[in-house]
């Protein structure tokens, strides 16, 4: 019979009585049941919310439609009656109808005729306009409520929900930085859930507008990156998140099927908000960040977060790290009885008053602008590919999976910069290529669009990871979401891009190549994080493009991680 007895210890090598969090991160675990947990209820959440941000690619749907002929509907009256050809223009989508003889001129019309519906009885060469419109099917807004003949108000709803994620960036970034990661992870879904539920009932056009503003100003962010960034070590960041992202693409990846079968536009809204009101029960489930709490003096209750993951891990801390929180305990103790004050938290102006600071918002900003020109881009110009919409749908979120695979291997192993500059340099050859392809072999530039689509996503997420790195966390989501803000341009001129196709076959392709290489020499200005902690300050932040040497701290990020020292006794 053979025992083993393993003993794990927290490195000596570490500054006696400084606390190190990673080093405590490392023992707990990274993959145990909490953190498991923990990115299923991030899952769920991320899923649905995606779906939600999209519900207007098919609740706003395009849809074919026609004139009402009064001469004619008596005789047929669905929406491909046989009459067709010779009562309407045969250009479609159009709000015109051939004009009958009799309304041409009275005059002309012995008093004697009697109208049919025949080719004869209308006019070829001139048209007038529609009275009402009948539709293909009345699955979409556009159809219930008489949109045909004005496209604008039907693009209007897309406009207005990127207006209002432009608000929501920016409030659920200072909400999460000052309140708190669980605020908003909790309270966003709710508001989501609650005015998509109100939109779903709406009795006009103006109060479907009011609604989808309101849903996307008060709800979405980005926190649910944040806290998988900061509830792991430093060597395991990277994984954690991208398993998360890679979760919720899977689960959003569901909305093309729920579309199929659920297509009526209302029925559609409540299948997919309805799930995210479950989240108010996550204020039970979920805990604040650790590094939040201990960059906000609230010491005492990451000390309670630590011990929860210990315990339902089944993890026994070193004495080592049982100190340390003992230790940080004892200082929230002292600063609750007045001894020692905290030290006042930074406002967010006071950060930005850092020169770095404001250099590495705009260069995130900058390359934000280039990645969601070219991610968007790629999806509103693949629109038009053949096959089903739903399904077209789901597979353009399931070829997210496979980089957010390579990410987990690349960003770990190869650092940031590196990465990113080679992504968007394959970017562009794949985008630029897939442009100049004959179409003899259609196949190889769809193939190569793709390639350069499965680049553009792991660029953009890459990117996510580096602009949370180089912040602090007393104001790493508000920053973070402001350069996210000013990128939404990007977002903005990307449904521009089909136009170029009138000039040039294949000259968005060109475009998205060029613009690709935007972030491609963008990222080369920005420090390298892949062996930083997050910074806790603006100092820490700042000195995060320094020698690792200088910044006051051990030679390498290594030694400040745990090492494990295993013996192993045998007996028979």
């Amino acid at each position: 019979m053979v025992s083993k007895e393993t003993s794990i210890k927290v490195s000596e090598e570490s500054k006696e009585g400084q606390f190190n969090l990673d080093g405590i991160l490392s023992e707990l675990g990274s993959f145990g049941k909490y953190q498991l947990l923990l990115l299923l209820l991030l899952a769920f959440r991320d899923s649905f919310l995606a779906m939600c941000n999209f519900n207007y690619v098919f609740a706003a749907a395009e849809v074919n439609f026609r004139c009402v002929v009064p001469e004619c509907e008596s005789l047929e009256s669905g929406f491909n009656a046989s009459w067709r050809s010779f009562a309407l223009p045969n250009e479609p989508g159009t709000c015109r109808r051939l004009t009958p003889l009799d309304a041409v001129s009275n005059s002309s019309v012995d008093d004697q005729f009697t109208y049919t519906c025949a080719p004869d009885n209308f006019t070829w060469n001139r048209t007038m306009n529609c009275d009402k419109l009948i539709y293909e099917d009345y699955n979409s807004i556009v159809a219930e409520f008489d949109l045909g003949c004005e496209p604008w108000k039907r693009t209007m709803i897309g406009t207005v929900h990127n207006l209002g994620l432009v608000f929501s960036f920016i409030i659920s970034g200072l909400i999460s930085d000052k309140y708190g990661r669980k605020v908003i992870i909790v309270g966003t879904p709710l508001v989501v859930g609650v005015a998509g539920l109100i939109k779903s009932f709406s009795v006009n056009y103006w109060m479907l507008l009011v609604f989808e503003f309101l849903e996307t100003a008060l709800g979405y962010g980005n926190a649910s990156m944040v806290l998988s960034l900061e509830t792991v070590s430093q060597n395991q960041r990277v994984m954690f998140s991208c398993i998360a992202d890679l979760l919720a693409c899977i689960g959003s990846a569901f909305f093309g099927l729920i579309a199929w079968k659920v297509p009526y536009w209302r029925h559609l809204m409540r299948a997919i908000y309805a799930p995210l009101l479950v989240v108010v029960f996550y204020i039970f489930l979920i805990d604040e960040g650790v590094r939040w709490l201990l960059a906000h003096n609230k010491n005492h209750e990451a000390v309670r977060v630590l011990n929860k993951v210990a315990k339902i891990n089944n993890i026994q801390l070193s004495k080592k790290a049982q100190q340390m929180l003992m230790n940080i305990a004892g200082e929230s103790k002292s600063q609750q009885a007045g001894e020692n004050p905290p030290s006042e938290r930074p406002h967010l102006l006071s950060v930005l008053r850092s020169k770095k600071i404001v250099v590495r918002v705009l260069l995130i900003a900058a390359c934000f602008i280039c990645c969601t020109f070219v991610y968007n881009g790629t999806i509103i110009n693949s629109a038009s590919v053949s096959g089903n919409k739903y399904l077209n749908l789901s597979a353009l979120m399931l070829v997210q999976v496979p980089t957010r695979i390579v990410a987990a291997l690349t960003l770990t192993r190869f650092g940031r910069k590196a990465p990113i500059c080679v992504a968007y340099t394959l970017c562009c050859l794949f985008f630029i290529s897939s442009a100049f392809i004959p179409q003899s072999i259609w196949w190889l530039s769809v193939l190569f669009y793709l390639f350069g689509k499965m680049c553009s996503s792991y660029g953009v997420f890459s990117m996510y990871v580096v602009a949370m790195e180089v912040f602090p966390t007393t104001s790493r989501n508000s920053l973070t979401n402001i350069a996210n803000t000013v990128g939404r341009l990007g977002s903005v001129l990307a449904p521009q891009t089909p136009l170029l196709e009138k000039y040039m076959t294949g000259l968005p392709s060109v475009v998205f190549g060029l613009v690709a290489l935007g972030p491609a020499m963008l990222a080369l200005l920005l420090p390298e994080t892949s062996q930083a902690d997050l910074p806790d300050d603006v100092t820490s932040a700042e000195n995060l493009d320094k020698p690792h040497e200088e910044q006051g701290v051990d030679n390498t990020t290594q030694d400040e991680l745990p090492r494990i020292a295993v013996s192993v006794t045998r007996e028979k």
